[in-house]
């Protein structure tokens, strides 16, 4: 399983779904049912002003829709927690968790800003 972290995703929207998003490369590699992405990052998209455009919020659940959502569990919480501990640098919420959620799941985190992860224990990155 690969989890994306929120800027694959980000890529393809702002790509508008061109076979250049890092997103259809890896459509291209694995199959639909290995891709998933973190409830956190849902949270981070609709952060985004570009969803109060209802066409493009469209667009936007049509691009995770066929993806498995994975959730903020408490053994989640508990492990981001700790990796935020941990880390020896300031690490985002966000990213604690979403390489949480990686770690929980048995899976590599893909993401176009390895530098925020490269130091956590146990994340495998995949390399795109």
């Amino acid at each position: 399983m690969v989890v994306l972290d929120t800027n694959i995703i980000i890529d393809h929207l702002r790509l508008q779904g061109s076979g250049k998003s890092y997103l259809r490369k890896l459509e291209e590699k694995f199959t639909k049912d290995l891709l998933s992405v973190s409830i956190i990052a849902v949270q981070e998209l609709y952060s985004g002003q570009s969803t109060k455009d209802p066409r493009r919020e469209e667009y936007l659940l049509a691009t995770i829709g066929s993806l498995q959502i994975l959730p903020y569990t408490y053994e989640v919480s508990q492990l981001a927690g700790e990796i935020a501990r941990d880390s020896g640098e300031t690490i985002e919420f966000a990213d604690s968790a979403i390489s949480a959620t990686a770690i929980t799941n048995g899976a590599e985190l893909c993401t176009l800003d390895e530098k925020h992860f490269k130091n956590i224990k146990h994340l495998d990155l995949l390399q795109i």
